[in-house]
């Protein structure tokens, strides 16, 4: 990790994505919220939750392409700049205007994609690759410590000034990270130069239709998809019957739901921190394995305790332990993609990687919504825990003997162009 810390182009950026994530849990938070307390119907505020999915799933991969067209570090203080200026209506009161809401939340799951995504395919040109994994996890970090921060706050400011609030820390933190992003730029200008792919003569359709084509054809890639699709479905099940198995198998109210929701990010800042300490020594495919099953494993434990006990300090220590595997998974994840796909393919990769999880997550809410009330909630939330361990079985089998590409080329200190050789995971 200490070597991360020392590059400054790096910690900019990823201070930029720390207060992203703190808007973005804002806002995920409190426009629910908000919804909620106007029209008082669980349908009608479910579909602001609709709204981001939909639209994260129909245009995320051209989101993510735009990062193969463009400078990335420019194209990420642009959308943050995009971003704050998405949430100046909220200054007024919507009221029942519920479509403000809706096209607030819906441009910013479209653009939130957009900044991930170039991030994503940004962070090879700052790090080496033996630092990759430990880069991924800082980033994952991020989402944690967002939630913590972003979710609390979210819920002060819809209670005290509706949301206007939701604004005001939206517009400070978005024009926070586009300034972090410019200085980041500078701080590694002669990164940049590698972070901005070669021009395109072909049309912008036609570069995302070869990009989908390119992604099917990586192995690697196909299989990481696939394993992270499994996830999808599994965290689209738990997003649903959580609340039910709250309620019913703990007999607990809506104060625990909101906790164990909450405790969980504190696994996740403490896997952050982990694995970027030992990053560099753990293979990407074996931390998508090793996270994807424990999460599993941990699962199968929550959901058949109730049988043991129903104290609530029991299952906020286990919620808790299962932050730490989450972000073990997806920092492997992203580490695959990265050292598997050429680096003019990375913002298309990694936009089909975002849609195909929300798609998944989608069915994942779909079945949930179907089983919930004609199954036993804790035997649906069985095959939610089945899933997690499938994906690490698909991610453990199917990427053995997948070697990333070789010659990556990276830049370090003095723009010096480096060809490093990488060996299988």
């Amino acid at each position: 990790m200490a070597p991360l810390l020392r590059s400054r182009g790096f910690v900019l950026i990823w201070a930029a994505g720390l207060c992203s994530s703190v808007a973005s849990w804002l806002l995920l938070t409190g426009l629910p919220i908000y919804v909620f307390g106007v029209t008082g119907s669980a349908f009608t505020t479910s579909a602001v939750f609709l709204v981001e999915l939909l639209c994260g799933i129909t245009l995320g991969s051209f989101a993510g392409a735009l990062a193969d067209r463009l400078d990335r570090f420019r194209l990420m203080s642009c959308v943050a700049v995009a971003q704050a200026a998405v949430v100046l209506p909220l200054l007024a009161e919507p009221g029942h205007h519920l479509w403000i809401i809706c096209l607030v939340a819906g441009a910013q799951a479209v653009l939130t994609q957009a900044f991930d995504s170039a991030r994503n395919a940004a962070l090879p040109s700052l790090v080496e690759p033996a630092h990759l994994v430990s880069a991924n996890s800082m980033v994952a970090l991020n989402i944690s410590v967002g939630r913590l921060i972003g979710s609390s706050l979210g819920g002060f400011a819809i209670t005290r000034a509706g949301t206007g609030y939701l604004a005001v820390g939206g517009v400070v933190a978005f024009t926070t990270a586009a300034a972090l992003i410019v200085a980041g730029r500078r701080a590694a200008r002669r990164d940049a130069a590698r972070s901005k792919p070669p021009g395109r003569t072909s049309s912008f359709l036609a570069d995302w239709r070869s990009g989908l084509a390119t992604m099917l054809g990586n192995r690697t890639v196909r299989v990481t998809i696939l394993s992270v699709a499994l996830g999808g479905i599994a965290q689209g099940l738990f997003v649903v019957l959580f609340v039910v198995f709250v309620s019913r198998a703990l007999q607990a109210d809506g104060t625990l739901t909101g906790v164990l929701r909450g405790v969980q990010a504190i696994g996740g800042v403490a896997g952050g921190l982990i694995v970027g300490m030992l990053g560099a020594r753990l293979s990407s495919r074996l931390l998508m394995s090793l996270g994807a099953t424990t999460f599993g494993l941990i699962s199968l434990i929550i959901w058949n305790g109730p049988a043991v006990t129903r104290q609530p300090g029991w299952y906020v220590l286990l919620f808790i332990l299962v932050g730490v595997p989450g972000v073990a998974y997806s920092s492997g994840a992203f580490a695959q993609i990265q050292r598997s796909v050429p680096d003019t393919d990375l913002g298309r990769a990694f936009g089909v990687y975002y849609a195909i999880y929300n798609a998944a997550q989608g069915l994942g809410m779909a079945a949930a919504g179907l089983l919930g009330d004609a199954l036993s909630v804790v035997l649906v939330l069985h095959v939610q825990a089945v899933l997690y361990l499938a994906s690490g079985v698909v991610a453990y089998v199917g990427l053995r003997g997948v070697a990333p590409r070789s010659g990556t080329t990276v830049l370090v200190s003095g723009g010096e162009r480096r060809e490093t050789a990488e060996s299988a995971p």
